[in-house]
């Protein structure tokens, strides 16, 4: 665990959580870690990381592909687990 992200890992990080959750139920990228800082600050890294720019991208500009709700909110679901389980998937 350390205070900085390590961002040379040719994963996107991200830190919102509902954002991740989106990337998740795209079912387009994987989460490949969630890596913790000392503060208790989780991010999740996705691969590849262009396409997880590009739907990050389409996210903020109101652009998004349709995602089924259940496959959202399980998503949500899934990374609150990994977050309050106290396990980094690595």
């Amino acid at each position: 665990m350390t205070n900085e992200l390590n961002t040379t890992s040719g994963t996107l990080p991200i830190r919102g959580l509902n954002i991740a959750s989106f990337l998740m139920a795209t079912g387009e990228v994987t989460l490949v870690k969630v890596e913790r800082t000392t503060d208790h600050i989780a991010y999740f890294h996705f691969q590849p990381k262009e396409k997880a720019e590009s739907l990050v991208a389409v996210y903020w500009a109101d652009q998004a592909p349709s995602i089924q709700p259940r496959k959202l909110f399980g998503a949500q679901r899934d990374l609150k687990d990994l977050i309050f389980s106290g396990v980094a998937k690595k």
